[in-house]
């Protein structure tokens, strides 16, 4: 794996949750506290092949492309 294939996304929300939107491409950083909310997306060219986690610190989220 390398830095291309490795996004991070720090939510912009001291309180929050992320959701995976299956409409749509992309994953939901979700206020907590009130309805606000920030779609992030992995690039464009990765297709169907990426997955998301939470990043260890808790602090956001990132994204892998999955070459299998």
């Amino acid at each position: 794996m390398t830095d291309q294939d490795h996004i991070v996304h720090k939510s912009p929300f001291p309180e929050w949750f992320a959701t995976q939107d299956t409409s749509c491409r992309g994953v939901w950083l979700c206020d907590r506290t009130s309805d606000r909310k920030v779609k992030v997306e992995p690039p464009a060219e990765w297709g169907r092949q990426w997955a998301w986690n939470i990043i260890e610190d808790g602090t956001g989220i990132y994204f892998t492309r999955d070459l299998r």
